[in-house]
């Protein structure tokens, strides 16, 4: 069989000793009670603070983005509630309505507690102390301080409207020079006149090109109709036909000389001259050397052309690339200027916005009711403790009387009869 625990001797025990643990119990409960009464009340002042998200995002320009707030540092806010930096503005402005213990910033530390409440966007900052009037006064202004602190330190917004403004005002700078050096560059640019030098050659060059094209096709007319006269006989007359086309011939070579066209116009069917056929042989051959020449100096002038009009393609290039970056410079120093002017302008506003942030929700009421001690509970654990100081006293004196029958119990049998 099992060994059995027999409880019945342990009751025994406690109703023999009722009084003495009743006793010690109700004693420890009014000892405790008494003390309750002798304690200096506490009393708990606390304010509530409110971290919530502006109700709308300025961007008056996206070229300067402001980062969202994915999440807001909830966990930090107690944390932060409670730095000693905090807490040493509270200890001086509250300064007069310390008592000389409350000077010390450890001692100060321990009358403060923080902490999120139900929600995590809200935080209860609570003051311990003995005078109702002074906890509340230190927990207002630790919450107002409090407000103040967590705003500079997270939104910063005056901060970033003085960075915006310094950015602003060197952009400005940068724009007014920008815009000098392209009126300062304007007021000798050459690119019109040289433009309209290039023009000038390349309309001249293209004429000679055409020249070049053009005078060995009539060469070769003349000498062709020079070859048909010289195979007639010299002292007869020119036909109207072959007069015409060395006639022709010489319209084509004055055109190669004049920017508008000649055109022929024959009256009548009659000869034009009384030249002879060798004469008009010869004079094709005068046509036919004046082109030749005339081929050779276009040639010239084509080959003197092509570096002069390099030269100004490579001079126009130069002033235009020139221009093209001191406009480049300007305008990218009036989107920067306009960009950062349009984020001052946000901040700005931004930071008159009242409603985003850390807000005072609650001001502190003056307490009423001590928070410490509590009369009750400590009698309630006086009570308690004196009951299991009762219950081991009991059993003490249960065995010591156990152990003293024993002992005389054990003297009589050793006894002689």
């Amino acid at each position: 069989m099992e060994d059995e625990i027999d409880l019945s001797k342990y009751l025994h025990v406690l109703l023999r000793h009722w009084k003495l643990i009743a006793g010690l119990a109700l004693i420890s409960a009014v000892v405790a009670l008494v003390v309750s009464f002798l304690m200096t009340p506490s009393y708990e002042a606390t304010a509530l603070i409110a971290i919530t998200r502006p109700q709308f995002q300025l961007q008056f320009d996206s070229r300067i983005p402001t980062l969202p707030e994915q999440q807001q540092p909830y966990k930090a806010f107690p944390e932060l509630a409670l730095s000693d930096g905090l807490l040493k503005q509270v200890m001086t402005t509250v300064g007069t309505q310390l008592k000389p213990e409350d000077h010390d910033l450890t001692t100060f530390q321990k009358r403060f507690s923080a902490e999120a409440g139900a929600d995590p966007s809200l935080v209860r900052l609570s003051v311990t102390g003995t005078d109702p009037q002074r906890v509340q006064t230190i927990a207002n202004t630790w919450a107002e301080l409090y407000v103040t602190y967590a705003n500079e330190l997270y939104r910063k917004q005056s901060s970033n409207a003085a960075f915006f403004e310094t950015q602003a005002t060197e952009a400005r700078n940068k724009l007014d020079l920008a815009e000098q050096a392209l009126i300062d560059y304007q007021a000798h640019n050459t690119i019109n006149i040289v433009g309209a030098q290039l023009a000038a050659k390349q309309v001249a060059l293209s004429g000679y090109y055409d020249a070049t094209q053009s005078i060995p096709l009539i060469i070769q007319d003349a000498r062709s109709l020079q070859q048909q006269l010289l195979q007639q006989n010299g002292e007869a007359p020119v036909t109207l036909a072959d007069e015409l086309s060395a006639l022709y011939l010489q319209v084509d070579a004055l055109n190669l000389q004049t920017a508008v066209p000649i055109q022929l116009q024959v009256a009548s069917s009659g000869s034009l001259t009384s030249r002879t056929v060798g004469e008009q042989a010869a004079l094709l051959d005068a046509l036919t050397r004046s082109l030749q020449d005339k081929l050779v100096e276009t040639q010239r002038q084509v080959a003197a052309l092509q570096p002069d009009i390099l030269a100004l393609q490579k001079e126009q290039q130069a002033a235009q690339a020139n221009l093209d970056r001191l406009t480049r410079d300007r305008d990218v120093a009036r989107d920067t200027y306009l960009a950062l002017t349009r984020k001052l302008d946000e901040t700005r506003v931004a930071a008159q916005d009242g409603n985003g942030g850390v807000q005072l929700a609650s001001l502190a009421a003056v307490p009423t009711e001590p928070v410490a001690p509590r009369k009750g509970l400590n009698a309630i654990l006086g009570g308690m403790l004196g009951l299991v100081l009762g219950v081991i006293g009991a059993f003490a004196i249960d065995t010591r009387r156990t152990s003293t029958k024993r002992a005389a119990a054990a003297a009589a049998q050793t006894q002689p009869a």
